[in-house]
């Protein structure tokens, strides 16, 4: 009897372990990690989310990006959002997004929520302010 228990289990474990396999592999695949990003940061806001964005300049404009949050949905669709709209860009162009376009990209926010697009938009500005002083300390 405790056999058969046993194998439920694990046949669960495995089932679980399976379904978050494929779930990060989906996201690595969709959203992969940039090797020598030239803007980066990494903030936690009072909310206890974290989010990352990265971006790759090609010709002083965005050319690629990869964002993280270990948020919750809202907080993975105000990164996803920020970054959509740093695409083509140049980082003064990125330090003129507002909270208030990430908040209309994304659709409506609940007003418990509304931090998540304060944090991404702090996240992208600090990315980009990375890559401005990375300009200043090595022109050209």
């Amino acid at each position: 009897m405790w056999e058969t228990a046993f194998i439920k289990i694990a046949v669960g474990a495995i089932v679980v372990f399976a379904i978050i396999a494929v779930w990060f592999g989906t996201h690595l695949m969709l959203h992969p990690w940039i090797k020598n990003p030239d803007g980066i940061a990494t903030i936690t806001g009072s909310c206890g989310d974290t989010m990352e964005i990265a971006l790759k300049f090609n010709n002083g404009r965005v050319e690629r990006t990869h964002q993280w949050t270990n948020g919750c949905t809202i907080s993975k669709m105000c990164v996803e959002s920020a970054v959509s709209l740093a695409m083509g860009k140049t980082a003064a162009q990125i330090q003129e997004i507002t909270a208030a376009a990430i908040m209309e990209k994304t659709g409506t926010l609940p007003e418990t929520h509304l931090h998540c697009a304060h944090l991404a938009l702090t996240t992208l500005h600090a990315a980009a302010a990375k890559y401005e002083l990375r300009l200043e300390d090595h022109p050209g």
